[in-house]
């Protein structure tokens, strides 16, 4: 292999590794987040907020990295769409950091606005679950492997099943009785945010696809009802 094309693929190895760095940062991020809501955990919420600069500076980083690549070296087809989803899917890691500081400072919420509250219903199932298809994603991403990057996807079905589950729950909660409507809103909005980064995993997901397909096609069933939505 020519030296100019052997230090494009490791380029393109460590642009993976980036990659993958921030996405652990931000799954991190995210445990912590849901530890601080879960236990009204102020210190835990304020480890989450620090970290937030550090998501963004990786960001920038691997941007510049995916534009020194385009310049330089011209790249075609898949190496292309390699790069080309690099910048789709940092941006996604960087809103799944957002939400993770969004449900931190609902955390402090709870421990400020409302002594001693907590959730109240359980989140936990549906974080873990949204964690492990992020996780899924970025190994489906490295490994280029489109078997996982499809279950990832169907995994997001049982997400929105169960956020909507949790919706209703909540609705349940606030009808019975009105003291626990600001607990209601700000659990619900950490649900929300929850799922939110279910989606951002799929969307990871569905690149793995395009990458090694050429093609850009919904897997999730909640992106081809909106896709046929559109056609409509």
């Amino acid at each position: 292999m020519p030296q100019t094309r052997q230090q494009f693929h490791e380029e393109l190895a460590a642009l993976d590794r980036q990659m993958l760095q921030m996405g652990t940062l931000v799954s991190r991020m995210m445990t912590q987040a849901v530890d601080a809501l879960q236990q009204s955990d102020t210190a835990e919420a304020e480890a989450v907020l620090a970290q937030d600069d550090a998501v963004d500076a990786m960001n920038h980083d691997i941007e510049a990295r995916c534009m020194r690549l385009l310049a330089l070296q011209q790249p075609v087809a898949r190496d292309l769409r390699l790069i080309g989803t690099a910048f789709k899917v940092i941006t996604d890691l960087e809103r799944i950091g957002d939400h993770a500081v969004d449900i931190a400072k609902i955390s402090r919420k709870f421990s400020r606005q409302i002594p001693a509250g907590k959730p109240l219903i359980d989140v936990g199932p549906l974080a873990a679950m949204a964690q492990a298809m992020l996780l899924q994603s970025l190994e489906a991403l490295i490994r280029r492997d489109m078997t996982l990057a499809r279950q990832v996807c169907a995994d997001d079905d049982r997400v929105d099943d169960e956020f909507k589950a949790l919706r209703e729950q909540l609705f349940q909660l606030s009808q019975g009785d009105p003291s626990f409507t600001p607990r209601v809103a700000y659990t619900l909005l950490a649900v929300v945010y929850l799922e939110r980064i279910a989606d951002h995993a799929t969307n990871i997901a569905e690149r793995v696809h395009y990458v090694e397909t050429g093609e850009l096609e919904p897997l999730a069933r909640e992106h081809r009802l909106a896709a046929l939505a559109q056609v409509a």
